[in-house]
């Protein structure tokens, strides 16, 4: 019996020590404190993983360094952890963004021993820094990418108009991070209009700033905790200034989303807290060797319904898969205590039954109005409509031209006969006669020839020369401008590479609209006396690996109250006009080519602007 009991109190104590063994212990040393969201979302997602295995017990260390940053607060916290962390060992430990990873590094040879370190959230990751200190074989991490450099063309396509860009980004260490991407960021796109850096402010500062609506500006907002006085803002005070915001707001990450923001490509912060986890249990289960970084890129594309409204912008035409937050409350939603209540407690099913059809009815007004927010006007169905009634237009001239050719033949025919049946003239004045003939006959045939051409829409893209389809052009107009006294100057500034890949007939008509259009304006300035004589200047160059195109005039400019809207469909200032010229060139230019197009004033007149990317 005594051998018994002995023998079942080594089994107890065997498998005792076995379930110990397996005990895994995690240290989470958070940047920032209990309540910072960042960090929170990141923790619940972590958690979220934990919680599947209870042999991990964890710990958190809260730092609070968004509210104390200084050398003198860090030395006493790292002689507060010696005393906390004295005779405990860990497993893993995870440094929750840069201020914790900075100081792990730091003071890791007088807090722990073998300790393996996990970081997250950091936006740079420098190897040199942990093979100074020694500890490059236990060192993981997850960098968080911002999407900066690929927000900034979302914004641009879902804001065609788009003439200013403010950039946030507070003045911390995190905000240092994030300076070489947007520096980046910004060199790549300051030619297309322009970009406000905003780096030393205050909440206040930024409410003034953006309270004036503006469809030409828009916001893009990295983070600001941190003001010019060294103030921590909470989120809910950020939150309330990006809603109060009269300009579209973009983010890189889902903090603010439903909150005031527009939206953008962002960062799910607790899918980062779910990786972190996820990372952890394979460095717990050494399934992953030493200085496995790697780079959170599971991004979501996320939109707030009420502020598409609000600012008219639409992702759909620049986003394929997005989701939409923030939709209007259904009547079930807003009601479903009261309905709850009802099924309940009711013998009658009526009021039930008319609930729900409301709700139906509700549901299916809601999804329609999201159907027309992604269904925002197709621009591609008007090119076709343009292309169809330039192909009637081209087959009408063909039946003309095709007439028009006949008799020309046959008038160079019946001269020659004539002249050469004549005796009684010499030789050498009949061949003259005969030639003078020849050359208007032929100078007729091709003008049809280049204008049936140039009146017959493009089926498919093409690489041309962007100077010969101007020389084109203005070729076949050259005779209506000279009779209407004005002088075309063509300049090329050391142009190197003019081939574009498009629509080359659709280009040249955009030219045509711009140019008609200022002969126009150069006639009214003549009838009003304001000018003698009208000239027309388009230049040609290379900038930035692109071609700029500028056509302009000297019949005094667009007057300022107009120029907002001389792109907008059916907008026009003349009594015959129908307002579709610059509509369609500015479709063809910027969806139909991936160019821009933009118009401004000069001293002397009007100035547009046509930027296109060299064909590859």
């Amino acid at each position: 019996m005594k051998k018994f009991i002995l023998f079942f109190s080594v089994l107890l104590f065997l498998s005792q020590s076995s379930l110990y063994a397996h005990d895994k212990k995690i240290l989470i040393i958070n940047s920032y404190h209990k309540g910072f969201q960042w960090s929170d979302d990141v923790l619940s997602g972590m958690e979220e993983v934990f919680y599947n295995h209870p042999e991990i017990t964890i710990n958190i260390l809260y730092m609070d360094s968004k509210r104390v940053s200084s050398e003198e607060y860090y030395a006493k916290l790292r002689e507060l952890y010696k005393l906390q962390l004295k005779n405990q060992k860990y497993d893993v430990i995870v440094a929750v963004d840069k201020f914790a990873y900075d100081f792990l590094i730091k003071y890791y040879h007088e807090l722990f021993t073998t300790e393996q370190i996990i970081f997250t959230g950091l936006e740079q990751f420098f190897v040199e820094d942990v093979q100074k200190e020694g500890l490059e074989d236990r060192i993981y991490g997850i960098l968080e990418k911002r999407a900066i450099p690929e927000t900034i063309p979302i914004i641009s396509h879902m804001m065609p108009g788009l003439k200013k860009l403010y950039i946030i980004n507070d003045a911390s260490a995190n905000g240092d991070d994030s300076e070489p991407f947007i520096q980046q960021a910004m060199s790549e796109h300051n030619d297309q209009f322009e970009i406000e850096y905003i780096r030393s402010s205050t909440l206040e500062e930024l409410e003034e700033r953006f309270s004036k609506p503006n469809k030409e500006e828009a916001v893009f907002f990295i983070r600001f905790y941190n003001d010019k006085y060294g103030n921590l803002y909470k989120n809910s005070q950020i939150a309330s200034m990006i809603h109060k915001s009269a300009l579209p707001v973009f983010i890189t990450d889902t903090l603010f989303i439903g909150k005031g923001a527009l939206g953008g490509k962002l960062v799910p912060i607790k899918k980062l807290g779910v990786a972190t986890g996820e990372m952890a249990i394979d460095v717990l289960d050494q399934k992953i060797p030493p200085l496995h970084v790697m780079t959170m890129v599971d991004y979501i594309y996320q939109f707030d319904v009420q502020k598409i409204k609000q600012f008219e912008v639409y992702p759909n035409a620049s986003v394929k898969d997005f989701e939409l937050v923030n939709a209007p409350l259904t009547f079930f939603d807003k009601h479903r205590k009261f309905i709850d209540a009802v099924f309940l407690i009711s013998p009658f099913l009526l009021f039930l039954i008319l609930g729900l059809i409301h709700n139906i009815y509700m549901r299916i007004r809601s999804e329609k109005e999201l159907k027309a927010i992604e269904l925002q006007k197709n621009k591609h169905q008007q090119f076709i409509i343009q292309q169809s009634k330039l192909a009637e237009i081209g087959e009408i001239f063909s039946s003309i031209a095709h007439q028009w050719k006949n008799p020309l033949v046959e008038i160079a025919t019946i001269a020659q006969e004539h002249v050469y049946s004549c005796e009684e003239e010499g030789d050498e004045q009949s061949n003259q006669y005969v030639h003078d003939i020849m050359v208007q006959v032929q100078y007729m045939t091709d003008t049809i020839n280049d204008f049936q051409k140039f009146i017959m829409p493009s089926t498919t893209k093409t690489v041309f020369d962007v100077s010969e389809a101007i020389e084109t052009m203005m070729k076949i107009i050259s005779h209506n401008i000279k009779y209407n006294y004005i002088d075309v100057t063509i300049e090329k500034q050391g142009a190197t590479n003019l081939m574009v890949s498009g629509y080359k007939n659709e280009f040249m008509q955009t030219l045509l609209n711009i140019v008609n259009n200022a002969k126009e304006q150069i006639k009214e300035a003549r009838e009003k006396k304001q000018i003698k004589r009208g000239h027309i200047t388009i230049k040609i160059y290379n900038h930035s690996k692109k071609i700029i195109i500028e056509i302009s005039d000297n019949a005094g400019g667009i007057p300022i109250e107009e120029m907002p809207n001389i792109f907008d469909a059916y907008f026009t200032t003349k009594e015959q006009g129908h307002g579709i010229g610059l509509y369609m060139s500015k479709l063809i230019i910027e969806d139909k080519m991936g160019g821009k197009i933009r118009a401004y004033n000069t001293d002397e007149g009007a100035c547009f602007t046509i930027t296109l990317g060299n064909a590859t």
